[in-house]
């Protein structure tokens, strides 16, 4: 039973010591430019790509992030080619000349 115990016991200190080891080798290499480990503010892994996915505020967070980007990169003066009014159930289609055919 002792014996049980101590084997326990020092399996788990030896994981503890692996996992800090293997943290010290990540960044290291993260010094070196090698890897993103932890010091690293503002970068994804693909950890965090992961985690993102799973948890449903953080798919919020992402859709609200990448709406704003889309909303930034569309000039204020251009218009988009349609617009749909729910409230009258109207839908205007902006026409466009394409290649100098215009109708």
């Amino acid at each position: 039973m002792t014996s049980t115990l101590l084997q326990i016991a020092g399996g788990a200190v030896a994981l503890g010591v692996a996992v800090f080891l293997a943290d010290r080798v990540l960044l290291w290499m993260e010094r070196r430019g090698w890897v993103y480990w932890r010091k690293r503010k503002g970068l994804s892994s693909i950890g965090m790509d992961f985690a993102q996915e799973i948890t449903p505020g953080a798919q919020a967070a992402k859709h609200a992030m990448e709406q704003e980007r889309v909303r930034k990169n569309v000039r204020p003066a251009d218009e988009p080619p349609f617009r749909i009014d729910l409230d009258e159930g109207v839908v205007r289609v902006r026409r466009t000349d394409h290649g100098g055919q215009g109708r």
